[in-house]
């Protein structure tokens, strides 16, 4: 083990949506040379993937310990970047900047700028924050707060909307459909089992949709409001950290030039003809409210 590094993180007690972005900064922070430690409550070798896919020839990996309960991971740079650019701001199913709050209801809806895969994690962290936000909700729920119907008839039609329609679809129809026509196997692998758990999720929201019709003037649905609102945010968070660490690289390891272009033409077509622009504007102002807990 090296005597000191650069800078250490501990990834136990980092939220699950700060864990890799952190752990890349520290890691782009590092000079060639040096190195940095990385502690985790698991196995790291997902995020192992996603720096062989992003950070191909510039680390060198090196398990210091192997768990069952601690896993450290010397973490070294041994070159610069080598034309990698930072990721460019990317629209998604919202149609604004997911990383930049604006609303400039002038600017062009769908205009792509990232990644087919890009996209798809920046609808991750929109997502993920408007599930704090509702998380906030069923703790307070929890608490013994009057139940807020509207905030959770919000929340369905997000996920469903937002989520589902647009997000699932695009991966459903469009990431995964091209994954198995290059040979990716649609059974026993990594696709199957997110499908499954697009359909898990799906049942968790009609449970809730069903709650919320009659939240106020029924205390056994302000517990099934609960009850599936945390299965969803508990399945939710895990399924994102997967495709985010494991199925987008294996994708865009995968994937040629020309079937990222046209992916990334598809996911406008797709947003266009399936969503559409005043839907985008809705789910942006769905979004904001779900994460401020309005």
């Amino acid at each position: 083990m090296s005597a000191s590094y650069a800078t250490t993180v501990d990834a136990r007690i980092l939220p699950v949506p700060q864990k890799h972005p952190t752990i890349f900064r520290a890691f782009d922070g590092l000079a060639v040379g040096t190195a940095m430690l990385l502690v985790n409550d698991h196995d790291p070798k997902p995020l192992y993937y996603t720096f062989a896919a992003e950070r191909a020839g510039e680390f060198e990996w090196r398990y210091l310990e192997k768990g069952p309960e601690v896993w450290q991971v010397e973490i070294s740079r041994i070159a610069d970047a080598t034309g990698r650019q930072a990721p460019p701001d990317t629209m998604g199913c919202g149609g604004l900047h997911a990383h930049h709050e604006h609303h400039d209801h002038h600017a062009h809806q769908h205009a792509h700028t990232g990644s087919p895969t890009q996209i798809l994690k920046d609808e991750h962290t929109l997502i993920l924050e408007a599930l704090d936000g509702v998380e906030r909700k069923l703790a307070a729920l929890e608490s013994g707060a009057a139940p807020d119907r509207a905030y959770f008839e919000k929340a369905v039609r997000f996920i469903r909307t937002f989520a589902d329609e647009c997000h699932h679809g695009k991966e459903e129809n469009l990431l995964f459909k091209t994954m198995v026509d290059r040979g990716f196997p649609l059974q026993g692998g990594p696709i199957a089992v997110m499908l499954s758990e697009h359909e898990a999720g799906r049942g968790y929201i009609r449970e809730m949709a069903e709650a919320s019709a009659s939240v106020v003037q029924d205390k056994a649905a302000t517990e099934k409001i609960i009850r599936n609102g945390r299965a969803y945010i508990q399945m939710l968070r895990p399924h994102i950290d997967k495709e985010n660490m494991i199925l987008y690289a294996m994708a865009d390891n995968m994937f040629s030039p020309e079937d990222q272009a046209e992916m990334g033409k598809a996911f406008e077509r797709f947003e266009t003809e399936k969503i559409g622009a005043n839907v985008h504007e809705e789910m942006m102002t769905l979004q904001a409210e779900l994460k401020a807990g309005a």
